[in-house]
């Protein structure tokens, strides 16, 4: 790992650092509470109460992920009451201009992904490792109370995963043989999710252009690359003790985590923070 100069809460910081951290800071803490708003919505496939309390459980730790972090960007300058009021008087389609939400998180793209109790659990069985992998990088970066946030959020996504993994198994014990077949189809159209998470690759074509920066100043600390081989191994274990295979051959979706292009998240932290 690189020699990254850190920054606590009140240090004086780059400008440049400053406005990359807030763009990172706000895709995660909008993206929580709307992925919250979203996985609220999946109640409505709950077959039994301990599978809603289970879920309803989810639903409060993803808001309290974008309540962590929000807390740290109003301590930077950033007017989050504005941002929350936003998702929650604009649910289904916040303004890119005012919040940032992966797109996999807007209602039009969530809703095609959902059609059953099964896929909610499959979501979490299958994308949440992603999110393991992702979000754990943080708890290493430059400015320190986000990563020490990080290692809470890390903790609760785990505990998300292992949601999945056990709601995955409850189907297969309720519906059998035929459910597994059932799921095991649907895999895939998750694991394309899964694998967009991180992004595209950091060298070779469609690479980000913010990466090199994000990573020389410790922002972010791993590469997709690394993020994919976590992703992929700790996906593989999963699906393993539910019962069910690793499709081969899967495309990224990476669509699905991009939400809006650099410079408009420039324009909307740079608003945000004035």
């Amino acid at each position: 790992m690189a020699n990254w100069k850190t920054y606590d809460k009140g240090d004086e910081m780059p400008e440049e650092y400053k406005k990359l951290l807030l763009n990172l800071m706000s895709f995660q803490a909008d993206s929580e509470y709307a992925g919250a708003q979203r996985v609220a919505e999946n109640m409505r496939f709950a077959p039994r109460p301990e599978e809603a309390y289970r879920l309803s459980k989810k639903v409060m730790e993803e808001m309290g992920h974008g309540y962590y972090v929000w807390n740290l960007m109003s301590d930077l300058g950033v007017n989050v009451d504005e941002r929350l009021q936003h998702l929650v008087q604009n649910p289904d389609n916040p303004d890119p201009a005012k919040v940032t939400v992966i797109n996999g998180f807007r209602k039009e793209n969530w809703s095609k992904l959902f059609e059953c109790w099964e896929d909610v659990a499959l979501f979490s069985t299958v994308v949440t490792p992603a999110a393991v992998a992702f979000l754990g990088q943080y708890r290493e970066c430059s400015y320190l109370p986000w990563a020490r946030v990080n290692v809470r959020i890390h903790k609760e996504e785990y505990g998300h995963l292992a949601f999945g993994v056990w709601a995955s198994k409850r189907c297969i014990e309720f519906g059998g043989e035929k459910t597994r077949e059932f799921m095991q189809k649907r895999v895939e159209k998750f694991m394309k999710v899964g694998l967009g998470f991180y992004g595209r690759p950091s060298s070779g074509d469609g690479q980000s252009a913010m990466f090199d920066k994000y990573y020389e100043y410790g922002i972010k600390v791993k590469k997709p690359e690394e993020l994919q081989e976590e992703y992929l191994e700790l996906l593989e274990s999963r699906l393993k003790e539910v019962g069910l295979e690793m499709p081969q051959g899967v495309e990224a979706d990476y669509d699905m985590r991009v939400g809006y292009e650099a410079a408009d998240l420039d324009v909307q932290v740079s608003k945000a923070a004035s």
